[in-house]
C-alpha cells in the first residue's frame, strides 16, 4: 500500500502493510504557558516535534498544520457558553466580578488554566482533531497524530 511517496511507515504488524501516517502539528503551540507548576508543559509538544524531525520520521509522514476551526465547529462537541466563555476570557478577566459564576461553572482554574492565547489554542487543537478525524474517516490516513489535543478535560462542558 505504499503510495511511493515516502509518507508512509514500516510496520510491525503481521501484515507487514506500510502505514499512511498524518501528522498535525501547530508550532505556535510549543510557547504556551499554562502557569507554574501545571503538568502540561506545551513545549514538549515542540520537543516532540524536534524528535521527530531529528529521527527523520517528518520524511516518512505527511506533516499537517491544522486549520483553526471557527466557534461554530467547537460547539458541535461542547456547550455554546462555554465556548463563548473560552472565546473571551483572559488571564487579565477572569478575576472579574462578572466571571466567577463561570469559572467555577466551567471548572478553569488550577488543573484548567486560563493563559494567553486560550482560545487559538483551542481553535488549533480542534482543528488538529478534526483534521485527523477527517483524514481517517476518508481513510486518506491509517494513522493521525495530534499530539496537542485529546486533554483529560476533553468532554461536553
Amino acid at each position: 500500500m505504499d503510495s511511493g511517496d515516502g509518507v508512509s511507515l514500516p510496520s510491525a504488524c503481521p501484515d507487514a502493510r506500510k502505514r499512511r501516517v498524518s501528522y498535525f502539528y501547530e508550532p505556535s503551540i510549543g510557547n504556551l504557558y499554562y502557569g507554574q507548576g501545571h503538568p502540561m508543559k506545551p513545549h514538549r509538544v515542540r520537543m516532540a516535534h524536534s524528535l521527530i524531525v531529528h529521527y527523520n520520521l517528518h520524511q516518512r509522514m505527511e506533516i499537517i498544520r491544522p486549520f483553526p476551526v471557527g466557534a461554530a465547529d467547537i460547539c458541535r462537541f461542547h456547550y455554546v457558553e462555554y465556548v463563548d466563555f473560552l472565546s473571551f476570557v483572559t488571564p487579565d478577566t477572569i478575576n472579574n466580578e462578572n466571571n466567577a459564576q463561570k469559572v467555577k461553572r466551567f471548572n478553569v482554574r488550577d488543573d484548567c488554566p486560563v493563559f494567553q492565547e486560550l482560545f487559538g489554542f483551542c481553535q488549533a487543537s480542534a482543528g488538529g482533531s478534526i483534521g485527523a478525524a477527517v483524514k481517517l474517516n476518508r481513510q486518506d490516513s491509517d494513522i493521525a497524530i495530534n499530539w496537542a489535543s485529546g486533554l483529560h478535560h476533553a468532554k461536553k462542558s
